[in-house]
């Protein structure tokens, strides 16, 4: 044979080969959602051919796009689709990406980007990703016919951390009950925050515990064996809309159309505001307790974390977080705080791990309350298509002491259709409880708004001008909340009458970036809430039948709310 055909025929074998190597490569199933970059694809700009890309049914590729300008001049680019996208496939730009999807590419110069395909259909799809170019210097975009930009900019959510003891779960509409959920999220079976259905999780009785453990997904979780019910918030960043907490201001209607949120990864804090406390400060209306260096429009970090799905019942030998649950709390804000803690104790029922190295339970902040505020008040929760609708509130309420009208709730109760209180408890998984969701569905918080009162770790200096732990009511010595366990708590400033200020609060708290209208002594807040700023004590207390937060001391009609933190 001669020596040139040979060559010629290695040749072709090798690109035959390669081909068939790069085929694989882009076809190969991926599932992850963890932001890690499944394939890297090179491409010069004048290949408008593309690279093709298979998502099989319920699964997510992520990918580099590295895109080389081997022209002699600058040039305007754009990235492209073309195949089906129904409305349950995502293309977008990850949010992560080092490189704009669009914009100028110098010459003989590159730009990665980082996309992402979700398919949450049931079929599988095809996409032909390609460069989009203008005229040489600048010229405006020449888009083909069947061609669409990917305009979308995406962020991932971190996957709900899963601590010694808690069980996914996902509810059956069908059968209307909760069961074991996929751990790894396989075909958005536990949660799918686009959809608004958060990641739910229950810690169960010691009775089958390791049956659960170890089921089949599917596998029904009764709530006779539950103990308490978590949801998920995952760590993400928010635009700000009021960085001076000024009444009446809101820079992009965050109130109205959705509060702008970026899911962060891992304990990243890429918010570029930082903020400074100083308690020599006396906070009024010309003065305030906290700075913050940046801007409107500029983003700030809140925490991830598990929170109570429903308000924390503290009447029992132990702490209970389930629904229908009638509660009358001791009103001690000590023994709120030990029990929940010492859901970690030593044998506790519950199966957490006993060191606070690993998981940490404890009562809420203030602003681990503002941080599930704000994702409500988000596109993920109670905001559509620039139209956000107020919280439902749980509108059960018993008189049980008309001598000192004192009154009996229940957990997770929904709306009344009039929107008043009754004796009529709407459950949780019922139409009329579901609006009192923070999801408006059945996967999200429950008795945020009406019920009981409920104290957050807020605390408000006993002395002007510093801090000093205030524990008048609370019933207890300062260590027990404070010294020693700063980490638990959210210290605030005093005015010079010794009351709580707006002008005290802290950025992400749910207070002062929340203001419509100023009062004397309180003041309209978002979806009609009210912030008494007249102190009964020193403890942050969200009203009964408001969500925003007050200052107060605990009482018979109060309860709290628990987090468990994963400290990964």
């Amino acid at each position: 044979m001669n020596k040139k055909i040979i060559i010629i025929v290695i040749l072709l074998s090798f690109l035959v080969i390669l081909g068939l190597y790069y085929t694989f490569a882009i076809d190969v199933s991926m599932d992850k959602t963890t932001g890690d970059v499944d394939l890297t694809f090179n491409i010069d700009i004048k290949d408008t051919s593309g690279r093709t890309v298979s998502v099989p049914a319920g699964k997510t590729k992520i990918f580099d796009l590295i895109l080389t300008n081997s022209n002699n001049a600058n040039i305007n680019y754009a990235i492209a689709y073309s195949g089906t996208k129904p409305s349950n496939v995502i293309i977008a730009q990850l949010y992560t990406s080092k490189d704009s999807v669009s914009g100028i590419i110098n010459k003989n110069s590159t730009k990665q980007i980082s996309l992402i395909i979700i398919n949450k259909s049931t079929t599988d799809y095809t996409y032909t990703i390609a460069p989009v170019t203008g005229y040489e210097k600048g010229g405006e975009l020449i888009v083909p016919n069947n061609n669409t930009l990917i305009t979308d900019i995406y962020s991932i959510p971190n996957k709900p951390a899963l601590v010694d003891g808690l069980i996914p779960v996902r509810y059956d509409d069908v059968n209307q009950v909760w069961v074991k959920a996929d751990k790894d999220n396989t075909n958005f079976d536990w949660y799918d925050y686009d959809e608004k259905k958060w990641a739910n999780a229950v810690l169960v009785t010691s009775t089958n515990r390791n049956t659960y453990m170890n089921s089949n997904v599917g596998t029904t979780i009764p709530e006779s064996d539950v103990l308490a019910y978590y949801v998920w918030i995952p760590r993400y960043k928010y635009k700000v809309w009021n960085i001076n907490k000024e009444a009446g201001v809101d820079s992009y209607d965050a109130y109205h159309k959705g509060i702008d949120i970026v899911f962060e990864q891992g304990k990243q804090s890429t918010g570029t505001i930082s903020c400074n406390y100083d308690f020599s400060v006396i906070p009024d209306d010309t003065h305030k307790s906290e700075i913050c260096i940046g801007s409107n429009g500029d983003y700030y970090t809140h925490p991830g974390f598990w929170v109570g799905k429903f308000e924390t019942d503290l009447s029992h030998s132990s702490v209970a977080i389930k629904p229908n649950l009638y509660y009358a709390a001791d009103g001690i804000f000590t023994n709120w705080w030990y029990d929940i803690s010492n859901m970690q104790s030593n044998n506790n029922i519950y199966g957490l791990n006993t060191s606070k190295s690993n998981t940490d339970s404890h009562v809420m902040k203030s602003l681990e309350r503002g941080a599930v505020l704000y994702f409500t008040n988000s596109k993920y929760g109670r905001c559509s298509n620039n139209v956000c609708t107020g919280l439902g509130a749980n509108g059960y309420r018993v008189v049980y002491d008309f001598d000192e009208n004192e009154f009996r709730f229940m957990t997770g109760c929904g709306s009344l259709a009039s929107g008043e209180t009754s004796s009529v408890c709407n459950a949780y998984n019922t139409s009329l409880g579901k609006q009192a969701s923070t999801t408006g569905n059945i996967y999200g918080i429950y008795d945020m708004k009406g019920g009981a009162s409920e104290y957050v770790m807020g605390n408000m200096s006993s002395v002007v001008g510093s801090y000093n732990y205030s524990d008048s009511y609370g019933g207890g010595a300062n260590s027990y909340t404070y010294t020693g366990n700063e980490k638990y708590l959210d210290p605030y400033s005093v005015s010079n009458d010794y009351t709580f200020s707006k002008y005290a609060s802290k950025l992400g708290d749910a207070v002062g970036e929340l203001y419509i209208v100023d009062g004397d002594y309180n003041a309209d807040l978002w979806y009609n809430g009210w912030c008494e700023v007249s102190s009964n004590g020193p403890w942050l207390e969200t009203d009964g039948y408001d969500i925003w937060p007050y200052p107060g001391y605990a009482e018979s009609e109060a309860t709290t709310r628990a987090t468990l933190v994963s400290l990964h």
